[in-house]
C-alpha cells in the first residue's frame, strides 16, 4: 500500500492529503508464537497457538494513516471500526516498545487529546515508529504555526484580527485610570448611602446627588 493512494473507507476533505499509511507488524506474532511453543510443555501453549491466525487476520485488518488534518485507526475482521483523532487536539504522544518490539524494531504510539483520561487512539506494533512519531509532532508544529504570525501574535486565519494593533502602553495606562475612577466613584456613592443610613437624612439620595453635591447645587438654586 503506497502513501499516495489511501484506502477505500478512508474519505478526505479536498485539501487533506496522506501523509503516511501503515499497520502493525507481522513480526508482532512472533513473540506469541514463540511463547506458545514454550507452553505446548503444559499444553496451554496450544491453546496461544491456535489464536496465532486470527491475530494474523487482525493484523490484515487494521489500517493506521496520518494525514495532514487527522489520524485515522480502522480496525475489525467481520466488522469495522474507525477512530479518528484531528491534529488539532492532539495533547500528547508516547512511544513504547516491548521486549519483542526491540528485537523486531516495532513499537506503539499512544496518543492522548486534552481533557482524555489516557490515550485516545494508538498505532500499536508498528515499524520504525519514532519516525512515525517525528511526523505526528511535525504535524502538530505546522498546523499550530498557521494560526500565529511571525511575531508570535495570532493571525486572522485562527480567529484573531490581523488589521488591529496590540494596544500601547498609554492606552493601557488610561483603561486603568477609568477603571480606578469608576471604582472611587461607586465608593463614593456606597459611602453616601451608609452616611444617609446612620443619619436618616435621605434628601441627598432622593435627588441622586451626594452630600458635597447637593451643597453646590442648592447654591445654585438660591441664586
Amino acid at each position: 500500500m503506497s502513501e499516495s493512494d489511501h484506502p477505500e473507507w478512508l474519505s478526505l476533505d479536498p485539501d487533506e492529503e496522506v501523509v503516511w499509511i501503515g499497520r502493525p507488524a507481522v513480526e508482532t506474532l512472533y513473540g506469541t508464537i514463540a511463547t506458545g511453543f514454550v507452553l505446548t510443555l503444559v499444553l496451554i501453549g496450544f491453546l496461544v497457538l491456535l489464536g496465532v491466525p486470527f491475530s494474523y487476520y487482525r493484523i490484515q485488518n487494521t489500517d493506521y494513516v496520518v494525514t495532514t488534518q487527522s489520524l485515522y485507526v480502522k480496525t475489525g475482521v467481520f466488522s469495522t471500526n474507525i477512530e479518528t483523532v484531528d491534529i488539532d487536539r492532539i495533547q500528547n504522544t508516547e512511544y513504547s516498545r516491548s521486549f519483542w518490539g526491540k528485537q523486531f524494531d516495532y513499537g506503539t504510539i499512544s496518543i492522548s487529546t486534552a481533557g482524555s483520561s489516557g490515550a485516545e487512539i494508538s498505532f500499536s506494533g508498528i515499524p520504525d515508529a519514532p519516525a512515525v512519531r517525528d511526523h505526528i509532532t511535525d504535524l502538530q508544529r505546522t498546523r499550530s504555526g498557521r494560526g500565529r504570525g511571525d511575531d508570535g501574535t495570532r493571525g486572522a486565519d485562527a480567529g484573531g484580527d490581523a488589521d488591529t494593533p496590540p494596544a500601547s502602553a498609554d492606552q493601557v495606562a488610561e483603561l486603568i485610570a477609568e477603571v480606578r475612577a469608576t471604582r472611587e466613584a461607586f465608593e463614593r456613592i456606597e459611602r453616601h448611602f451608609t452616611e444617609a443610613a446612620e443619619s436618616g437624612d435621605w434628601s441627598g439620595v432622593e435627588t441622586g446627588s451626594s452630600p458635597d453635591e447637593s451643597d453646590g447645587s442648592d447654591g445654585e438654586s438660591d441664586a
